[in-house]
C-alpha cells in the first residue's frame, strides 16, 4: 500500500539519500561523463557513508531491502549479489556514483561527497557481497596458485611478465566478471583453471586479488588489546550521591556496527573503570547501566583523540516517579504530504520532564499518542512495534523510562489518512501541555485554515511551498484542527485505500520516509524559530557539534531532531563543512545499534 509514491522522491533533500549503485541494467557510455581520478578505496572509510547515504535503500547489509526501498519506482540494486556488483569496473561504479543515472532514480553525488568519500563509499559497498572468510580463503588458493607469478604482494614478477594487480590504477577498469572469464579460460601465458578451481575457488581468489589494490583492508581486523582506558562517575543526580556496585556496560561502536560489550563494577566511589582498549579514532564508546533493574541509562558517545589515551565517561541516573504532572511537551512538528486520495502524516513531538526524578509510567505505559480515525500504516521511530513502542486502541504508547531533563525524548511517527473527496480535516491532540506546535502542509493547489493554528503564510522548501501554521501555549487535550479543501482527487492516484475507517495498521508510508522528514525539519524549526523561546536555538547557544551530538546522546531517538539541528547550525554558518558532515555522519551512523537495542530495552 502506497508504494509507488513518486512525488515525494523529488524532494528529498539529500537526493533520496538511498541509492549508491542504482542498477546495472542499462549499459554505461563508452565515453565517461568527465576524467576520473583514479584513489584507491578504503572500504571500512566508506563505512560511514553507505549507512547514511546508501543504507536506507539498498539495506545495511547490501540486499536491497532499506527502509525507503519501498517508495522507489525502481528496486534497488542487491549490492550483496556477487553477480551484479560483478558486471561493472570500479570506473563504472565511480562514474555510476558520481554523476547519477536518473533514469534509474540515481541522483548524482559528486556535489555532496569528494571523489575520495565515493572511493570508500563504492569501495565499502562492493565489500558487502563477499566476507572475510571468503577473503581469507581466496588468499591461500592465491599463495598457492597464482603468487609465483603475480608476486606474494600482487605487484607481478618481472620475468613472468604479469600485470600490477596492486595498482588500482590498473585494477579499476576491469570488472571482476571480465576477470572471472580470463581466469577460467586463460589469457596470454596465463593457463586456463576452470578444471584446476571450482567455482567458489575461483570467485574467492578473484575477491582476494581485488582486495591487494584498495589503499585499505576489506574488513576491521578483530580488536586487540590496546593502551587506552575509560573511567567515569555513576551519581545518582535525585540525591546527588554516587552509586557503588552497579554493573557498568561499555560499547564498542564502528560507523554501524556494536563490535564489542565489556562489563564493570563500580567501586565504593561510584566510580566505574575499562582499560587496554583500543585507541583506534575511528572507533566510538558509550556506556551503558541500569538503576533500578530494567530501567536504562546510557552515556554520550566519545572517541579517543589522536595521541590520547584517556577518556572521561560520566553517567547520570536518577531515582523513578509514578506521577506524570512533570512531562511537557516542547514542541510539536506535523509535516503533511499528499498522494492519490491520502495525506501522508509524520509528526515528531519532542520532551521534556520537570523534576529530578525519572518517570516510569503506570507499569504498561510512559507516554501515550492518539491517532486519528482511519489513519493506516504506523512506523514508530524506525523500529518495529511489539518491543518499546506497543500499539493500543487508537493509537500507540512508548514504554521506555523518560528521565527529567529538557529535551530528553523526541518520538517520529508516520502515518497515511486517507480520505474521500476533496477535503481533509486533520483533528490531532495530546494527553500533555505543548509549548510550540508548527505544523508545515505541502501546497498542492488546496485552501489550509485553522481556529487553532496561526497562519504564518508560505515558506518554501526544495520540494515547493508549504503553509506554515503555529501556535503557542498548547493546553493538555486540547483540540487541534487544520482543514484543508480543494485537494486532489484520488482518481489515477495509484494508492490502494483500503479501509478508511479501520485501526492504523503496521507497514510502510511509502515516500514519506525519515530521509524526507529530516529535510522539512530544518525548514519546520527555522518557522518555529519565530516562536518565543524557541528550544531548537536555545539561550545556552552552540558550543560546537559535540555539544550537539551530546545533548541528544542519552536518548537515541533524538537522531532526526539532532540532524535538523546540525542542518540549521550548518545553514548559518555556525559550522564548517567539514564538521558538519562529521558529526552527520556520526549521529546517524553510529547511534544505528545503540536505537536497535535501547528499542528492545
Amino acid at each position: 500500500m502506497y508504494r509507488k509514491i513518486h512525488r515525494l522522491m523529488r524532494f528529498i533533500r539529500i537526493a533520496i539519500a538511498c541509492v549508491l549503485v542504482a542498477s546495472f541494467v542499462l549499459p554505461l557510455s563508452t565515453v565517461l561523463a568527465q576524467e576520473i581520478l583514479i584513489q584507491a578505496p578504503q572500504p571500512l572509510s566508506g563505512q560511514a557513508s553507505y549507512a547514511e547515504n546508501c543504507a536506507p535503500c539498498h539495506g545495511a547489509t547490501g540486499n536491497g531491502d532499506g527502509p525507503s526501498a519501498s517508495g522507489l519506482s525502481v528496486p534497488p540494486t542487491a549490492l550483496a549479489d556477487g553477480d551484479q556488483i560483478a558486471a561493472r569496473s570500479f570506473v563504472e561504479l565511480f562514474d555510476i556514483t558520481k554523476n547519477g543515472n536518473m533514469q534509474r532514480m540515481m541522483p548524482p553525488w559528486g556535489g555532496r561527497l569528494t571523489d575520495q568519500e565515493i572511493w570508500d563509499t563504492v569501495g565499502y559497498a562492493w565489500s558487502l557481497h563477499t566476507s572475510r572468510e571468503e577473503v581469507d580463503q581466496g588468499q591461500v588458493i592465491y599463495e598457492a596458485q597464482c603468487a609465483s607469478c603475480h608476486g606474494p604482494d600482487g605487484k607481478g614478477v618481472a620475468s613472468a611478465g604479469s600485470p600490477d594487480l596492486a595498482d588500482f590504477s590498473i585494477t579499476s577498469q576491469t570488472s571482476q566478471a571480465q576477470w572471472a572469464q580470463s581466469l577460467a579460460r586463460g589469457k596470454g601465458t596465463m593457463p586456463a583453471f576452470a578444471d584446476r578451481l571450482s567455482d567458489a575457488d575461483q570467485q574467492a581468489v578473484l575477491t582476494y586479488v581485488r582486495s591487494l589494490s584498495f589503499g585499505g583492508p576489506l574488513f576491521r581486523a578483530a580488536l586487540t588489546a590496546g593502551t587506552g582506558v575509560i573511567t567515569g562517575t555513576v551519581t545518582n543526580r535525585s540525591t546527588g550521591q554516587p552509586m557503588p556496585g552497579l554493573n557498568v556496560q561499555l560499547g564498542i561502536f564502528d560507523a554501524t556496527t556494536q563490535l564489542e560489550i565489556r562489563t564493570a563494577t563500580t567501586d565504593a566511589a561510584g566510580v566505574y573503570r575499562f582499560a587496554e582498549l583500543p585507541t583506534d579514532t575511528t572507533l566510538a564508546y558509550a556506556a551503558r547501566v541500569e538503576y533500578p533493574a530494567d530501567v536504562p541509562y546510557s552515556s554520550e558517545f566519545v572517541s579517543f583523540e589522536a595521541g590520547k589515551t584517556e577518556l572521561d565517561l560520566p553517567l547520570p541516573v536518577f531515582e523513578t516517579t509514578t506521577d506524570p504532572a512533570g512531562i511537557r511537551v516542547e514542541r510539536v512538528h506535523y509535516i503533511v504530504e499528499f498522494s492519490g486520495g491520502a495525506a501522508l502524516v509524520a509528526e515528531l513531538i519532542v520532551f521534556s520532564l520537570d523534576g529530578d526524578r525519572a518517570y516510569i509510567g503506570d507499569g504498561n505505559h510512559v507516554l501515550r499518542f492518539s491517532l486519528p480515525a482511519g489513519a493506516q500504516d504506523l512506523a514508530v521511530n524506525e523500529g518495529e512495534l511489539g518491543g518499546r513502542f506497543v500499539q493500543i486502541d487508537g493509537g500507540f504508547v512508548d514504554r521506555l523510562t523518560l528521565p527529567p531533563g529538557q529535551n530528553v525524548r523526541q518520538v517520529l511517527f508516520r502515518y497515511a489518512l486517507p480520505f474521500v473527496g476533496t477535503s481533509l480535516d486533520l483533528v490531532r491532540s495530546l494527553p500533555y501541555p505543548a509549548a510550540n506546535v508548527n505544523a508545515l502542509i505541502s501546497d498542492v493547489g488546496q485552501a489550509v485554515s485553522s481556529s487553532d493554528l496561526a497562519d504564518q503564510g508560505k515558506r518554501t522548501a526544495e520540494s515547493g511551498a508549504y503553509y506554515n501554521l503555529l501556535a503557542t501555549g498548547i493546553p493538555a487535550n486540547k483540540e487541534i484542527r487544520i482543514s484543508m479543501t480543494g485537494l486532489p482527487s484520488a482518481t489515477g492516484g495509484g494508492v490502494n485505500m483500503g479501509s478508511t475507517s479501520g485501526p492504523a495498521s503496521t507497514g510502510s508510508t511509502g515516500g514519506l520516509n525519515k530521509w524526507v522528514i529530516a529535510g522539512l525539519l530544518a525548514l519546520a524549526a527555522a518557522a518555529a524559530a519565530l516562536l518565543v523561546a524557541m528550544p531548537i536555538l536555545r539561550a545556552q547557544g552552540r558550543q560546537g557539534l559535540t555539544s550537539i551530538s551530546q545533548s541528544y546522546a542519552s536518548d537515541s531517538d533524538a537522531l532526526i531532531d539532532a540532524l535538523a539541528e546540525l542542518d540549521l547550525a550548518y545553514e548559518a554558518g555556525e559550522i564548517t563543512e567539514h564538521a558538519y558532515r562529521d558529526q552527520r555522519l556520526r549521529l546517524k551512523a553510529r547511534l544505528r545499534d545503540h536505537m536497535r537495542k535501547e528499542t528492545q530495552g
